[in-house]
């Protein structure tokens, strides 16, 4: 049977504060490890269409916590060498992921497996029953778990605090990198392109070389108007 540290491990925590997740009180462990696992990112942008347009600009609002799917196989029969009472393992997971019953809310989760570790909590829980026993017992199942990503309000200040436009940035140019768009990712408009050539002594924008570096100051110093 494989080790503890190898088995996908789900960590449920009743608390969660600005700092920490607190004490955990349950642990469920994997029976065996997922085959794959899905892992989806979504960003919301705003329309903004002007009267008799017929398209809209697509300004970017905020990002969306990530998702994540995973497939747990719970076998009763023993065929892997390790045997598992499948409606007790199902408890268990309930237990560690689904809803505390004093405070009618989801527990906060850390799932970790190799060098996959998120912070999260269970949103869907799909169990496919597959084999039972002649008294109708389930003798296999499959838990198709869907999970969401969560984050304390320090984390989202500080992600937002990063990537302000009341903050300097230094980024690293890549290949498909354009002044145009580096002005609009961090100040939503791309007219201050030639301001950032001139703060940064660029004699053509148009040709920016690899792996220099680019400063992009707090658009009160440049005179947004």
């Amino acid at each position: 049977m494989s080790g503890f540290l190898d088995k996908i491990k789900i960590i449920g925590f009743k608390e969660a504060t600005e700092s920490s997740l607190g004490v955990p009180f349950s642990i469920y462990i994997g029976m065996f490890n997922p085959e794959k696992y899905s892992t989806t990112k979504q960003s919301l942008f705003s329309n903004d269409r002007r009267p008799g347009a017929t398209g809209s600009e697509q300004r970017f609002n905020r990002e969306q916590p990530r998702t994540f799917n995973f497939d747990f196989l719970v076998d009763g029969t023993g065929a892997s060498g390790e045997k598992r009472e499948v409606l007790g393992d199902i408890i268990l997971f309930r237990a560690t992921c689904g809803f505390i019953g004093d405070t009618h809310r989801p527990t906060y989760l850390i799932i970790q497996w190799g060098t996959f570790l998120a912070r999260c909590v269970l949103t869907s829980l799909t169990i496919d029953y597959t084999l039972f026993r002649p008294d109708g017992t389930p003798l296999r199942a499959t838990l198709k778990a869907s999970f969401t990503e969560y984050t304390t309000p320090v984390l989202e200040q500080l992600q937002n605090f990063l990537s302000s436009p009341d903050v300097t940035h230094v980024r690293t140019i890549t290949a498909t990198d354009r002044l145009d768009l580096m002005s609009y990712n961090i100040y939503k408009d791309s007219k201050y392109y030639m301001e950032l050539a001139r703060v940064n002594n660029l004699n053509n924008f148009r040709k920016l070389k690899l792996a220099d570096k680019i400063v992009l100051p707090p658009i009160e110093k440049n005179k947004k108007s």
